[in-house]
């Protein structure tokens, strides 16, 4: 039976839900595709991707609208950095650029200028020592031809591999709130997040026994498909994801970040909600939760199904379901969204 079906307590589940991501370890996360990639439509810069290799070397790329046009590179540590707080790290009539020496522990937003024009953009990747499955929701695009902030709502996986190097990356992050994912049981077998005293831990447990609802869906054979109903269909787990919007939505508690374990499922469907909430064309939602290892779109797909069943639609999920009606949608999107 499924993990949260059966009392919310199978270990064989469990590890499903967490991924398989081993403890300790930094697997390789897929680059973004050009389609993921931060882009402004009315800008002489668009398509703009940020690579940072293993030794700290930035690699930029975009296009623009024309081959002679000169573009100047801005880096700072602020995602909207006023003018005065960024420096001049590239000036090139190319469409790329490759920065060396910046502060390997810092996360670096870069901004590129070109005809009067300007647009920000970051690594989509999060570097943490030791810890897997790192993103930055931030660039891309939403609803009414607007982006979400970068350096305002990040994922991962659990927090608790973290290097010293790792917890140093962390604590420039500026965060706020690490909103945690895992179950009870996880979270005191593995360890509290080793956090900053100056950023708030949040427990919105998934996996608890006492959150099981009866009768759950029908089993279909896939324990983490059925998961993904459950997180539709399952009241207590929809307060977890619900409390998550709402806490993106509150710039007070921004920076935010979400983690369960593996930071693909109870994170995956988190994101999910939260970029569908903003706009976010759902081949871009897709190819995000994507990103992550042992996911599905079958799993995507199951989650959707059982809105469809339970609500009907999204938008009815999102104002029935998790308590978010359009006059909250439309905070949510003020506050996290900015023109393209």
């Amino acid at each position: 039976m499924p993990f949260l079906r059966r009392a919310l307590a199978s270990g064989a589940a469990l590890a499903a839900l967490a991924g398989g991501v081993a403890l300790g370890g930094a697997p390789a996360v897929a680059q973004p595709r050009a389609a993921l990639a931060h882009a402004s439509i009315h800008t002489a810069i668009a398509d703009a991707q940020v690579v940072r290799d293993a030794d700290g070397v930035y690699r930029l790329t975009w296009t623009a609208d024309g081959p002679s046009r000169v573009t100047r590179v801005y880096a700072s540590t602020d995602p909207a950095p006023r003018p005065a707080h960024r420096r001049l790290v590239e000036t090139t009539k190319g469409t790329s650029a490759t920065v060396r020496g910046l502060d390997p522990i810092a996360r670096w937003y870069f901004t590129l200028a070109s005809g009067g024009r300007s647009e920000t953009t970051a690594a989509r990747t999060v570097t943490l020592d030791g810890v897997a499955n790192s993103r930055d929701l931030g660039g891309y695009p939403a609803d009414g031809g607007r982006r979400i902030r970068w350096g305002t709502v990040f994922r991962s996986a659990r927090l608790t591999p973290a290097t010293d190097t790792g917890k140093q990356q962390l604590a420039a992050l500026g965060l706020r709130e690490v909103v945690d994912f895992r179950s009870t049981a996880e979270a005191t077998r593995e360890g509290l997040d080793p956090l900053p005293p100056e950023v708030s831990r949040i427990a919105d447990p998934i996996g608890d026994p006492d959150q099981a609802v009866e009768p759950p869906p029908a089993p279909s054979g896939d324990p983490i498909a059925d998961n993904y109903r459950l997180f539709v269909s399952n009241p207590n787990l929809r307060k977890q994801f619900a409390d998550g919007l709402l806490r993106a939505a509150d710039r007070g508690q921004r920076p935010l970040m979400f983690h369960c374990t593996g930071g693909n499922h109870r994170t995956g469907w988190m994101t999910v909600v939260l970029l569908k909430a903003l706009g976010v064309p759902d081949s871009v939602v897709r190819q995000d939760y994507l990103l992550s290892p042992n996911t599905s779109d079958a799993y995507l797909n199951a989650a959707y199904d059982q809105i469809e069943r339970d609500f009907g639609s999204f938008s009815a999920y999102l104002d029935s379901g998790l308590g978010i009606p359009p006059e909250k949608l439309s905070a949510l999107r003020a506050s996290l969204l900015v023109r393209a």
